[in-house]
């Protein structure tokens, strides 16, 4: 429930501008959703002007500052009760070097990574826009915890928008 309070507080204004909720209303997962893409798309041409004059990946912190969030999520999903249906198998150390990897090399740090595609790694997963959501209060938590300010955050949750339909099957 943290997680969809989390996601919810940051799409708030995207849902009441495209008149998707009102005050008071708790917003559905679809609403949250779609909360998100708009807040991305009205975001757009900031993110990419603070993108290009000091990428993303050095705004992070380069690798170890990527390592340390990479690191914090991975703890965040392992005891994230939506997630357990699949941890339990989970090799944490390898998941953070590939995450490591495909987040540096996505926010314009060097290009590391040679993992799976996104479909690939996600398809036996069966995620839910739900699950989207839980993910997402886990990274935007985690970016709390390790120190990083909204911009940072937004950012990042608009890379995660923009990969949604890549992970989710259901």
């Amino acid at each position: 429930m943290r997680k969809t309070i989390q996601i919810a507080a940051m799409v708030a204004v995207g849902l009441a501008s495209v008149g998707l909720a009102t005050a008071g209303d708790e917003p559905t997962v679809d609403e949250q959703v779609a909360g998100l893409v708009e807040m991305c798309a009205a975001s757009e041409s900031a993110r990419v002007a603070r993108h290009e004059a000091n990428p993303l990946y050095s705004r992070l912190g380069g690798y170890d500052g990527v390592h340390a969030l990479t690191t914090e999520v991975v703890r965040l999903h392992s005891i994230n009760p939506d997630f357990a249906r699949f941890w339990g198998d989970i090799d944490e150390e390898a998941l953070i070097k590939n995450l490591d990897d495909f987040i540096a090399t996505g926010t314009g740090g060097p290009k590391g990574y040679e993992g799976r595609d996104m479909p690939t790694a996600h398809a036996h997963l069966e995620l839910s826009d739900a699950d989207f959501l839980s993910a997402g209060g886990d990274v935007m938590a985690g970016m709390q915890n390790v120190g990083y300010g909204e911009e940072e955050i937004q950012e990042f949750v608009c890379i995660l928008v923009s990969m949604k339909d890549l992970v989710i099957t259901r």
